[in-house]
This record gives structure tokens, C-alpha cells and sequence, in this order.
């Protein structure tokens, strides 16, 4: 038992000396700093230049004739870690097109160019594909980004053996990848709908002209408060922003422990914190404050964490500000 357990030991400092990756799933845990933390997804594997399919379903056209069939079959999968799409057209007919719809994403740290959707069939005098949607030659897929297309598969000749022929092929995607020179943009935490409150709606007698959210009011809790932190979401539009990291709040009463944390790919500037009883800070009798004014400030450089502790009371609010960098 001893022995076990030295061992165990001992892979867990191993683990723990691993400075990057130990898996890469989509949306789930992705490293080290993640381990003890299952709920916060990981948005993408930590690799250079890599665009994969991740989503295929297939139909087909019969539905659509005067006198619908049950003849013709489309099936198709993802193959080959994700880099094809494996599609097969069973016992097809003149007339029949096949229809296929997949997502492609980009899981790499670089923007990657669709240079090419390329079917590899032993006949293509035989098929022809129509294609649609987002995924098109010349389309960009930025880091973290997911879009989707469709194929249309018609062209079955007027031939005595057209019918009952099976057709099977591949789709790969060819892209190149060009890394992006990083942009920094201002963010803000978001509390969800019981908590935010856009600066643009009067909210007690208040409006502003930016966008951003104050947070509250919060009572004192025994549990941990997570909010997601928005960069670039203008008119409080989240649609807009880009989900770039999580806040953690932790109020007891007496001490707010404010903690920003980024995702991967996104690093902070500047952050500044208000924390307070009114929903927002004032300075010289007027409550329009730039975030660069708020009670607590920090200079930062690449940070992918910060933490403030705020002595505070009764119910609070909290605006959290962040200058975000890719």
C-alpha cells in the first residue's frame, strides 16, 4: 500500500513539473492550469496551424420529387483525425443528388486561409458538387473559429448502370496559415441577466455613452461568483464580443476577492476595478468615470491573471475593466 501510494505521488509531481499541454479537447480540459478546473472550457488546442473538420451530417434530395423515393443513400464521416471528410452515394440514380453539411474549425494559433476544397474520386466525369455556406476558397477561419458549409452532390449519368452504383470519396480542406500581428481591446466582465446592467440603459437615474456593465447588487456569499469577462461587445451586444476569460468574485461580507482570469490566447494590459455600494464610482460630484479612473488600477504586462482585494460591506457592485490583448 505504501509503495502505491509513493508511486501515485510520484506521478502527480511529474505531471505537475509539465509546463504546457497534457490534452486538447474541444471545449473541454485542455492544460495544466485547467486540471482542477472541468467546468471552464478551453476554447483551443494549443497548436500553431491546424483546421479540422468536427461536424457532418448527411441527407439526400428524394423527399423533394412528385412521387418521393426510398431508393438512394448519402452517408458521410469524419476520417483521418479530422483532415477528411470520408462521403459515400449508394445505389444512385439520374436525377439524385446527395447533401452534406459539415463544419470546419480552427484549433491552431494562427488565422488559417481556405486555399482549396478538393474531392478525390476515381470518376469525376461522373459527379458534380455544388458548394455553399461559409466554407468557400479564399474564406479566413480565425483562431478559436468555427464555420460551416455544404456540399451538393448531383450528376449521376444517363446510363443503364447508373443506377445501383455506389460512389465513394473523399473532402479535404487546403488552407495555408498567417499569423495574425495581436490587437488589444477593452473589455468588461458580464454578471448574466440578474446581475448586469449596460451603461447605456438608465438604470437609478444613470446613462452613459460607452458600453461596459456594472455588477449587483451582491450580498455577501459563501459560494464563489463567476462572470464572464466580453472584449469588443459594443452597444453591451454580446453577439459582438469575443468571450475572453471568466471573474471570479469572492464576497464575504467584509473582503471582496476579485480575481480575472484569461483564456488561452489572451493576455491583459490593464485592469481596473471598481467595488462599491453605489453601481458606479464617482469623481468631483459626477458619476461619468473613465475606467482608467476607477479606485484600483493595475499596469500589467502579458498577464493571463490578476487579483485585487477590496475591503467593502452590505450589498456591492463591481465594475471590472480589462485592457485585452491577442
Amino acid at each position: 500500500m505504501r509503495k502505491t501510494v509513493i508511486i501515485i505521488l510520484a506521478l502527480v509531481v511529474a505531471l505537475g513539473a509539465l509546463p504546457v499541454t497534457f490534452a486538447c479537447y474541444n471545449g473541454g480540459w485542455g492544460n495544466w492550469n485547467w486540471f482542477w478546473r472541468p467546468h471552464q472550457p478551453v476554447y483551443c488546442c494549443p497548436t500553431n496551424c491546424n483546421l479540422i473538420f468536427t461536424r457532418v451530417t448527411a441527407d439526400d434530395n428524394e423527399d423533394t420529387f412528385t412521387e418521393p423515393k426510398d431508393v438512394g443513400d448519402t452517408t458521410a464521416s469524419i476520417t483521418c483525425c479530422g483532415k477528411k471528410l470520408t462521403i459515400t452515394i449508394d445505389n444512385a440514380y439520374p436525377g439524385y443528388e446527395g447533401i452534406v453539411n459539415f463544419c470546419v474549425k480552427n484549433t491552431g494559433s494562427m488565422t488559417a486561409k481556405i486555399t482549396g476544397i478538393t474531392p478525390d474520386y476515381p470518376d469525376p466525369v461522373y459527379l458534380q458538387i455544388d458548394r455553399t455556406g461559409e466554407v468557400q476558397v479564399g474564406t479566413t477561419v480565425q483562431q478559436c473559429e468555427t464555420k460551416c458549409g455544404k456540399l451538393v452532390i448531383g450528376g449521376i449519368p444517363q446510363l443503364e448502370d447508373a443506377q445501383n452504383r455506389t460512389f465513394t470519396f473523399d473532402i479535404t480542406i487546403d488552407y495555408n496559415c498567417t499569423c495574425v500581428p495581436g490587437h488589444c481591446d477593452t473589455a468588461y466582465a458580464f454578471g448574466g441577466c440578474c446581475y448586469a446592467h449596460c451603461f447605456l440603459n438608465r438604470y437609478l437615474g444613470q446613462s452613459f455613452n460607452n458600453w461596459g456593465w456594472t455588477n449587483g447588487p451582491l450580498p455577501p456569499s459563501c459560494h464563489v461568483r463567476v462572470f464572464d469577462i466580453y472584449a469588443g461587445a459594443a452597444q453591451c451586444k454580446l453577439s459582438k464580443g469575443k468571450k475572453v476569460g471568466y471573474l471570479t468574485v469572492n464576497y464575504n461580507g467584509s473582503t471582496a476577492l476579485v480575481t480575472y482570469n484569461m483564456y488561452y490566447g489572451y493576455k491583459m494590459d490593464e485592469t481596473h476595478l471598481y467595488v462599491g455600494s453605489y453601481p458606479w464610482p464617482k469623481k468631483n460630484g459626477d458619476y461619468t468615470v473613465a475606467p482608467g479612473q476607477y479606485p484600483y488600477s493595475h499596469d500589467l504586462n502579458n498577464a493571463s491573471t490578476d487579483q485585487y482585494t477590496v475591503p467593502a460591506s452590505g450589498n456591492i457592485y463591481i465594475i471590472a475593466h480589462a485592457v485585452v490583448c491577442r
